[in-house]
């Protein structure tokens, strides 16, 4: 397999599936595929148009029995509770208005 990569050291990469469902309500796209380049999503769609845009010499890993659902993201986090071994004694340790910054800067680093 060759590689590309982006002026960040991020390998350029086509990811493919069986399925794919993307955009607004849900639309499957049958054999759909994600172009993914420094990190970021650039381009989604028919496994075939994809492939066409990422050009010759991008990897690309296929998962036929898959389903892709490309910029998903988890949102469920505690922001109250920090990553020390202890998270929950910290909370309790800590005033409303420390509780407060804290959450605002985690918040801040997980949007970033």
């Amino acid at each position: 397999m060759t590689t590309s990569t982006t002026g960040r050291g991020i390998v350029r990469t086509v990811l493919s599936a069986g399925r794919m469902v993307a955009g607004p309500g849900g639309r499957v796209v049958p054999d759909g595929a994600v172009l993914c380049d420094g990190g970021l999503i650039v381009a989604v769609g028919p496994r075939a148009e994809v492939e066409a845009q990422a050009g010759p010499g991008v990897p690309r890993l296929a998962f036929p029995e898959g389903t892709l659902l490309p910029g998903l993201i988890d949102s469920h986090v505690h922001l109250a509770l920090d990553a020390g071994p202890d998270p929950v004694a910290g909370l309790q340790a800590a005033s409303d208005a420390e509780l407060h910054a804290a959450m605002a800067d985690r918040a801040g680093r997980l949007l970033a």
